[in-house]
């Protein structure tokens, strides 16, 4: 469910730019290519891409400067890591901290949802290795996922594996996303979906070698930007504004669930037992 890790369009060439934010250990590297107007959002934040503070952060600061270019009308969102797109929340954002700190996280968590599932660029998830739970959540708010056919990967939301309940917003991205019937029965058993059946299921859009997921993923963008740009953007608002508005309604009652949750002994204790789990592993 969790890892658990350490802490306006421009004329003039180059017409191909490498944005790194500022910190001394960049978790989010973007290549943008103004003459195609699409950019390529890198997650590398060893050694599985948790979804910490720090790297989610960085995340929304590399969104919003891609907003704020009205060049850019498309974002493909891959991994660095070998293996691994995202292997979902950091544990260490909620293991042993106080209420406040829980709180700032979660408001982060969802304003990374907020902003990818409502972007007005075309988003496709360029999937090259397994995406458990957060990370599964962040392929759902793509427009489009392409997936490595490895049945060594997997990708689900598999929260009640750990006893923790997935929040109201990453239930409705599943149901928008795979229907009812399947979400239902994939957050009660915490299901992690091997590629073919992702696919079975319409969590994945697509499977493809191992080596050509981000080639797939460049050359199913530019299909993407042919379709009429208002058309396309009015659709996707009138398919998942109703979603979106839901959390923005409830955003605080939302995060005040989550921390009343998490802080629990009982759930705290399940943290714990579950990075003492890692922790053998890796031994």
């Amino acid at each position: 469910l969790l890892s658990c890790s350490s802490h306006g369009r421009l004329c003039a060439p180059p017409t191909f730019i490498t944005q790194r934010n500022n910190s001394t250990s960049p978790k989010i590297k973007v290549d943008y290519d103004q003459t195609t107007g699409v950019a390529v959002m890198h997650m590398q934040n060893p050694p599985v891409n948790s979804l910490s503070l720090d790297f989610l952060t960085e995340l929304c600061i590399s969104l919003e400067k891609l907003e704020m270019d009205k060049g850019c009308r498309g974002l493909i969102i891959t991994s660095n890591q070998p293996k691994v797109f995202s292997a979902g929340l950091d544990i260490l954002e909620m293991y042993g901290k106080s209420p406040e700190h829980c709180g700032e996280f979660w408001k982060v968590v969802q304003e990374i949802w907020l902003k990818l599932y409502g972007s007005n660029m075309v988003t496709i998830a360029a999937i090259s290795g397994s995406s458990p739970a957060g990370g599964c959540l962040l392929s759902m708010t793509c427009d489009y996922r392409i997936m490595a056919d490895n049945p060594r990967y997997t990708i689900g939301l598999n929260e009640t594996q750990l006893g923790i309940v997935a929040p109201f917003w990453f239930k409705e991205t599943m149901v928008n996303t795979v229907g009812h019937r399947n979400t239902e029965v994939a957050l009660q058993l915490g299901l992690l979906y091997k590629p073919a059946e992702a696919l079975k299921i319409g969590l994945v859009d697509q499977l493809v070698p191992e080596d050509q997921v981000f080639t797939v993923a460049t050359q199913t963008m530019t299909k993407w930007l042919t379709i009429p740009e208002h058309a396309r953007q009015i659709t996707k608002s009138m398919m998942r504004n109703p979603t979106i508005d839901k959390l923005r309604t409830n955003r605080e009652a939302d995060i005040q669930n989550f921390v009343s949750f998490i802080t629990k002994e009982s759930i705290q204790k399940s943290l714990r037992m579950y990075m003492e789990m890692l922790k053998q592993r890796k031994a």
